[in-house]
């Protein structure tokens, strides 16, 4: 049997815009050559401003052609590309049993047509990361976020959990079998689609800050999952550190284009893993959190409050606020008034709950 499979990079002309039309015209040209010989395919057609490739092969196995096919575009582009831009790279193919030109006017009716769709992020996940991924099993937590002066609620952060009798219920464990198994894009997706659904339960005078890892910014699904908040002043935008960002330029052209429309960037875990203080200086996000870890050290710990205090005040300077989390005590409590961070979370106040039980008792 001979097929034709259109191969579409969805995201291909958000990657022109990033990299440039000269640049992607040379990977374009590289990879019309490479894909064909590779596969094993004869190219019909290509589109190169809408990102398609038509290939038509010979096979009695249109699985094994697509998995083939897709494995050497992501390979490609694995190469060719930063993590970033190669994490854009969603791959779509569609099959059909090839019977016609493709001068010949043609309509989806005309054609026997097998569906396949892949993507740069498709799941490989197993077991029980599996399960909660294919039934969308997450469900959206809330902690609040307090004003420290006046102690008084102003808003909250959301957080994500699995099934409770799952031995992936901690987000920590979640998210680490999820990066382990290259599943992190699905999940985020899944996570960022169930607590969208909470916004318009939030007051207006409060906030809500969603957790979203900083290359997400720069996905056509989580822009078109951003367009859809009506109240975009309610969403600061929680850059989280799961990965080592390699280069900030893009991701903060994306940022400034979502600043524009209402959303503000929060930057999670200074001090504590990826993100350092001079982070800061790079992403200019309008509040910094201060991680737990740090916050576990500063009692007693000089150093540590005297190098606090003076970021605090750099970034008040330059128009920002902090917030420390991980408060336990009144000790905590009391020396981050003195430094006079802005906001503070932790179970000195309350702790994580089911979304909307936590909304009904507050």
């Amino acid at each position: 049997m001979k097929i034709t499979t259109k191969i579409k990079l969805t995201n291909w002309p958000l990657i022109i815009d990033l990299l440039g039309d000269s640049y992607c015209r040379k990977v374009w040209k590289d990879l019309a050559i490479c894909i064909p010989s590779i596969t094993g395919g004869f190219l019909q057609k290509q589109v190169y401003d809408a990102g398609e490739l038509f290939l038509t092969n010979k096979t009695n196995n249109i699985e094994d052609v697509e998995l083939n096919i897709h494995n050497s575009v992501s390979k490609f582009f694995q190469d060719k590309f930063s993590l970033s831009i190669f994490r854009l790279t969603n791959i779509e193919l569609i099959s059909y049993e090839y019977k016609y030109n493709f001068d010949e006017n043609l309509t989806m009716q005309d054609l026997n047509i097998k569906k396949s769709k892949f993507s740069r992020s498709k799941s490989k996940a197993t077991g029980e990361l599996k399960k909660i991924i294919d039934n969308r099993l997450i469900t959206p937590y809330l902690q609040g976020i307090y004003d420290t002066k006046k102690q008084n609620l102003v808003g909250y952060e959301a957080l994500s959990r699995g099934p409770i009798n799952s031995s992936l219920f901690e987000a920590k464990k979640l998210f680490s079998a999820a990066l382990s198994q290259d599943a992190t894009y699905e999940l985020e997706l899944i996570c960022l689609e169930r607590i969208l659904n909470i916004i318009e339960y939030i007051n207006d005078d409060q906030f809500i800050s969603i957790n979203i890892s900083p290359y997400m910014l720069l996905d056509n699904n989580v822009k078109f999952l951003l367009d859809s908040i009506d109240n975009k002043f309610k969403v600061k935008l929680e850059l989280t550190e799961h990965i080592f960002i390699p280069c900030w330029e893009e991701i903060i052209s994306a940022m400034n284009k979502y600043r524009m429309e209402g959303f503000e960037f929060w930057l999670d875990d200074v001090g504590c893993g990826y993100f350092n203080f001079e982070t800061i200086k790079i992403v200019n996000p309008e509040l910094t959190k201060i991680g737990m870890t740090l916050i576990d050290k500063i009692s007693h710990n000089y150093d540590i409050i005297k190098k606090l205090k003076l970021v605090t005040e750099d970034i008040h300077n330059n128009g920002g606020k902090v917030l420390a989390e991980g408060i336990e005590n009144l000790e905590q409590l009391k020396i981050i008034r003195e430094i006079n961070i802005d906001y503070v979370q932790g179970f000195i106040f309350d702790s994580p709950n089911e979304a909307f039980e936590k909304l009904r008792n507050n």
